[in-house]
């Protein structure tokens, strides 16, 4: 594939098309979170009379949009440090979008993360390829691991109380690691806590 020979040889630059990539998949990802969360927000759906189940399950949708936005943030300031930042709320088509920090990030990432969490779905009861409540824990995870490198500051007690979270719903390694590799992930539910969907 094109760009790979550049990653291997650690030879790369902003016009190697995996790095650019990413990084434009990643704003269009949560351009389209955006979208969906400013277009799901409560007044909006009852201004459209949806009520009862399906604004339930909208509201359900809504909290896995952000978890997703959210992960895209998480990506962008692991790979790319300080990312432009737009939210639900940033005027559409204005002009270039302002840079934020990685800390400014960081703290944006973990309060999202925290404001959803009871809001997703229990451990291992959404469908395959959906966020449920370990994502978000297994993200905040994440976050908490290499916040030194985010913020400067070690958070590694709340990284480990996240994994324990994640343990304690029910995940555990899968005893056969060539297992991981195989099409058919949607049986893994031991370790696979967030799947995207390749079928």
């Amino acid at each position: 594939d094109a760009g790979i020979r550049g990653l291997k040889e650690l030879s790369w630059s902003a016009n190697n098309p995996i790095v650019s990539g990413l990084y434009y998949r990643s704003f269009y990802q949560i351009t389209v979170a955006n979208d969906f969360i400013r277009q799901s927000a409560e007044a909006t759906v009852s201004s459209r009379n949806i009520t009862g189940a399906d604004a339930e399950n909208i509201k359900k949708y809504r909290a896995e949009a952000r978890f997703l936005r959210a992960y895209q943030y998480w990506v962008l300031m692991d790979v790319y440090a300080n990312p432009p930042f737009v939210d639900e709320n940033s005027p559409i088509a204005t002009g270039l979008p302002p840079q934020i920090s990685r800390a400014d990030l960081f703290q944006y990432i973990e309060n999202e993360l925290k404001a959803i969490e009871t809001e997703l779905l229990q451990p291992k009861t959404n469908e395959y390829g959906r966020a449920d409540q370990a994502a978000a824990w297994a993200l905040l995870a994440r976050l908490y691991l290499n916040a030194k490198v985010y913020t400067g500051t070690e958070r590694y007690a709340d990284a480990i109380t996240y994994c324990n979270k994640i343990v304690a719903a029910g995940y555990t390694l899968h005893p056969d690691y060539r297992n991981l590799t195989i099409a058919d992930n949607h049986l893994n539910t031991d370790e696979n806590i967030f799947m995207i969907a390749y079928d």
